[in-house]
C-alpha cells in the first residue's frame, strides 16, 4: 500500500495548482471564444463581400444588357438608314432610266426630223432644178437666149 499512496500522492494536485490549471483553461476558452468571434466577424465580412460582389456582377450584367440593347437599337437604325439610302439610290436609278428613255425618244425624233429635212431638201432641190429647167426651156421656146 505504500506504493499506492505514493502514486496517489503524485496524482494529488493541490488546490492552487488546480485553480491555476482552471485559470489557464479559462484563458484558453476565452481565447477560443475570441477566435470564434473573429471567425464569425470574418464570415460576416466574407458574406457581405460576397453580396457586394454579386451585386456588382448583377450591375455589370444589367449594364451589359443595356449596351447590347443599345447596340441592337443602333443596328436597327443603321439598317433602316441603309434601306432608305438603298431606296433613294433605286429612285435615282429609275429617274436616270426615265431620262435615258426620254433622251432616246428625243434622239429618235431628231433622227426622224433630220431624215425628213434631208428628204425635203432633196425634194426642193429636185423641184428647183425642175423649175429652173422648165424656165430655161420656156425661155428658149419663146426665143430668149441667154447672154454669154
Amino acid at each position: 500500500m505504500g506504493e499506492k499512496e505514493e502514486g496517489m500522492a503524485e496524482d494529488h494536485v493541490s488546490r492552487d495548482e488546480h485553480r491555476a490549471d482552471l485559470a489557464g483553461l479559462r484563458g484558453e476558452l476565452e481565447e477560443l471564444s475570441g477566435v470564434r468571434q473573429e471567425i464569425a466577424v470574418l464570415a460576416k465580412t466574407m458574406e457581405a463581400n460576397q453580396e457586394r460582389m454579386l451585386l456588382r456582377f448583377e450591375q455589370m450584367d444589367q449594364r451589359f444588357e443595356q449596351v447590347q440593347q443599345q447596340m441592337r437599337a443602333d443596328r436597327e437604325v443603321m439598317l433602316l438608314r441603309f434601306e432608305q439610302v438603298d431606296q433613294h439610290f433605286e429612285q435615282v436609278d429609275q429617274r436616270f432610266e426615265q431620262v435615258d428613255q426620254q433622251f432616246s425618244r428625243h434622239e429618235t425624233r431628231l433622227m426622224s426630223l433630220e431624215n425628213w429635212m434631208r428628204t425635203t431638201y432633196v425634194t426642193l432641190a429636185i423641184v428647183a432644178v425642175g423649175v429652173a429647167s422648165q424656165l430655161f426651156y420656156t425661155l428658149l421656146r419663146f426665143g430668149l437666149k441667154p447672154t454669154p
